[in-house]
């Protein structure tokens, strides 16, 4: 426990430093495949590392930010509210959203090492169980929400500052007073003059004095979906609208199973999946007309930021099956030669070339599970 106290001490005290290695990581794994031999297994191995240490750096973090003063708490995104508002009302949530995020970060670099140390059959038994967790651990997170969409990723995201743990953050002129009475935390005078101070110090700063103003007050504007209760930030499905969520979860099972089936260069798993995709986007929208006053318009800012990841998720449909094979390797193979002779534009198509055997061998890198 003493061990793990000091590590905690140390994450703080260099919060800054350590968020900027870790991205600085999460960068350099980006290219390194192809650089040498085993490089794609290597990349993913630190990637899925850095993200499993991250999830506990995150808890550091939150911890330690419950016991900053209130003024200078962050502020949490509408996602970070609805997911750990039902993370801290359901421990069976919790689990469930903490195993299905474990496996996303891990499925490329479990496959990878089953595939080279068992070869493809195991492999492809992996798949199917992995995929098959993943749709239980959504359907319970759809139901443990009471049949809500589901978000992505289903547990909160890292969005504190780490600067805010400088220890010059923690400096005793608190530019907040409690009222004995209320018990309130509010801004001193001094907090607000001394924006109005700054302007008038230098009349040619007006305009950056101005977005100071304006940036303070605009931290004091409440929103509807800042009084909302966290758990109405997603609307619940019922009949068409819960028939879609629940095709949306099984279509990557759907998928592998026909992929078993049929094999990878058969038409036939591409177009069921595609099929199922486009059909609960339509259900989804009939969902939303039919049984939403003001249809998508008055959809949250969490549901339509997922359903847009849901839409650019169509994607990777142009990097799987035949549609891969007999259209896009072909125009990749085409850029990528074109540009070969070109300064700037060849490190790009040689970073493509490094890609396409992970796109082709790796199941999990397209499969927008």
């Amino acid at each position: 426990m003493n061990i793990l106290r000091k590590y905690d001490d140390f994450i703080l005290n260099n919060a800054s430093q350590i968020s900027s290695i870790e991205s600085s990581l999460r960068t350099l794994t980006y290219v390194l495949p192809g650089r040498f031999a085993d490089a794609e297994f290597a990349s993913e191995a630190l990637f899925a590392a850095l993200n499993l240490i991250g999830l506990y750096h995150d808890s550091i973090l939150v911890r330690a930010a419950e016991n900053l003063e209130p003024s200078k708490k962050p502020i949490p995104s509408p996602h970070n509210r609805y997911t750990r508002y039902w993370t801290n009302s359901s421990k069976t949530y919790q689990r469930a959203s903490f195993a299905l995020t474990f496996l996303q970060y891990t499925d490329v670099l479990m496959e990878m090492g089953i595939q080279k140390k068992w070869g493809k059959q195991v492999k492809w038994k992996l798949i199917i169980m992995v995929e098959l967790i993943k749709a239980i651990c959504r359907i319970i997170l759809l139901y443990k929400t009471q049949e809500r969409t589901i978000v992505n990723p289903a547990i909160p995201r890292r969005e504190i500052d780490p600067s805010i743990f400088n220890q010059e953050n923690f400096s005793s002129n608190s530019r907040t007073w409690i009222g004995q009475r209320t018990g309130c935390r509010r801004d001193n005078l001094s907090s607000v003059s001394s924006i109005h101070q700054n302007s008038n110090s230098n009349n040619n700063n007006y305009y950056a004095s101005s977005c100071d103003i304006n940036n303070y007050l605009m931290n004091k504007v409440l929103y509807v979906e800042d009084i909302k209760n966290p758990s109405e930030l997603v609307h619940r499905l019922h009949g068409i609208g819960k028939l879609a969520e629940l095709l949306y979860i099984l279509r990557p099972l759907i998928y592998v199973l026909a992929l078993q089936k049929y094999g990878n260069r058969s038409w036939k798993p591409w177009s069921f999946s595609i099929f199922i995709e486009l059909s609960t986007i339509v259900l989804y929208k009939y969902f939303y007309k039919k049984h939403m006053s003001g249809g998508y318009r008055w959809l949250s800012t969490l549901e339509k930021e997922e359903e847009r990841r849901r839409f650019r998720f169509l994607f990777f449909y142009f990097l799987r099956g035949p549609l891969y094979e007999k259209f896009t390797r072909t125009k990749i193979n085409n850029f990528c030669h074109s540009v070969s002779n070109k300064p700037i534009l060849s490190l790009f198509g040689g970073i493509l070339r490094d890609y396409q055997p992970l796109w082709e061998n790796v199941y999990f890198y397209t499969a927008s599970s």
